[in-house]
């Protein structure tokens, strides 16, 4: 996300990447320094014809140094390989050397050392305003207060070191420092706060950009999803029925020719098997429009998207509960799962005249337990096989394949329920 990235602040000084901006607004207060030096050093030379005294080592200290950091900042391959140091070292550089040069090559000699010490550190104070607000910018407000009591008390000893006797011109002395602090302190505390503000804002922005761009890929799967959903559905209803019913025509006109007509009759043959590979292989299209789905959303999407159609499609009222710590489950338990729900609510649908669906799907200790229950018709499970139930075969077949346990429960006029439980700690396919 570049040098700006609201994830890299983490209130560490070392560890803080640079803000966007802030090197070349840096850069461009040393530039401004250097040329109003240039041109004092320009002036001085043309008023005395000399260019160095010694009043002025203080005076080309001050251009060196900010004509190095100048450069420094000027060298962006270095930020790229000093890295979270880049910035600190040019603050340390900008505020250090002014400050004890100008305690060891002070030129003025005036007759009072504490008016001297006074006067120096309000000199100091347009040449440390500018990197300290740049820290609080770059590094909050907490560091900025701990970085004003380091360039604001520094000259605090001195001044006590030479009171002789404390007087009320001494104690305003005194104040100096303290009220050079709090005004640093102040300026930190407000650049800081709405630093902070604005990263807090940025991450807010991020974070909303990212849940739209899944809201986004979410609408696109769902719209996808539904697509192939009403293809199949159409497939399904169109030629899939087409077919089944030449075949059962054909079937039907194959009896009908004479015994002897051996010639017709293979060439009937021929055609219903054609015709029944054309409907096996439209059934095997309309299976994989359909567990595209689940490709697609996941498993609990998928079975939301599925009661939310039954309901809409069948006028019936939906109860869905799934685990919020659901595990991850192996794909061919989720196929299962996937597979038993479209073909449970099917059946629902089609056969039981129920109002009402369950379905669960929870984590309990060691087992993924699936129930799909509805208040239908129901059967009677003593008349299970003479009924040719398929559909509960092949959902009991899928369950075992997928190494789950499947029990069918259900009674005339109350209803029917489906339970499938998988057994965690015996399958090694279960991630915990």
């Amino acid at each position: 996300m570049g040098h700006n990235d609201p994830q890299c602040y983490n209130g560490n000084m070392v560890e803080r990447k640079t803000e966007i901006g802030i090197r070349k607004i840096f850069q461009g207060y040393c530039g401004f320094v250097l040329v109003y030096q240039l041109a004092f050093v320009a002036y001085t030379f043309f008023a005395t014809r000399t260019l160095y005294t010694p009043s002025f080592l203080l005076f080309y200290i001050n251009l060196g140094t900010f004509a190095i950091l100048f450069g420094y900042l000027s060298w962006v391959w270095l930020e790229k390989k000093l890295g979270s140091l880049y910035f600190p070292i040019a603050i340390l550089i900008s505020t250090l050397v002014p400050t004890y040069s100008t305690i060891f090559f002070w030129p003025l000699q005036l007759t009072d050392p504490v008016t001297e010490i006074v006067f120096r550190s309000w000199y100091l104070l347009p040449i440390l305003i500018v990197p300290f607000t740049l820290t609080a910018w770059q590094y909050g407000y907490k560091i900025a207060l701990g970085f004003s009591i380091l360039i604001s008390f520094y000259d605090l000893p001195f001044i006590v070191f030479e009171i002789d006797s404390l007087s009320l011109e001494m104690i305003q002395m005194i104040g100096v420092p303290i009220l050079r602090a709090i005004a640093f302190g102040t300026i930190g505390v407000i650049v800081g706060m709405l630093t902070e503000r604005q990263r807090h804002q940025r991450r807010k922005l991020v974070q909303a950009n990212f849940q739209l761009s899944k809201y986004a890929e979410t609408l696109e799967e769902l719209a996808i999803s539904q697509e192939r959903n009403r293809l199949a559905r159409e497939l399904h209803d169109t030629l899939a029925h087409t077919l089944s019913a030449q075949i059962l025509a054909l079937e039907a006109l194959r009896l009908t020719p004479p015994k002897d007509e051996t010639e017709l009759d293979e060439i009937l043959s021929e055609i219903i098997e054609n015709f029944r590979k054309g409907l096996a292989e439209t059934r095997r299209a309309l299976k994989d429009l359909r567990s595209k789905q689940l490709e697609d959303l996941g498993l609990k999407q998928s079975l939301y998207k599925i009661i939310e159609d039954a309901a809409s499609k069948a006028n019936l009222e939906t109860d869905l509960e799934i685990s919020e710590n659901l595990m991850e489950l192996p794909d061919e338990v989720e196929d299962c799962i996937y597979r038993i729900t479209t073909e449970g609510i099917e059946n629902i649908i089609r056969h039981s005249f129920a109002t009402r669906i369950k379905l669960r799907l929870l984590q309990k200790h060691d087992e993924v337990i699936f129930t799909l229950s509805d208040n239908g018709s129901g059967f009677d499970p003593k008349d299970f096989n003479n009924k040719e139930k398929h559909g509960i075969k092949g959902m009991k077949e899928r369950a075992l394949a997928s190494g789950g346990k499947f029990q069918i429960n259900s009674n005339p006029q109350k209803g029917t329920k489906i339970i499938v439980r998988f057994e965690v700690n015996d399958d090694p396919r279960f991630s915990l």
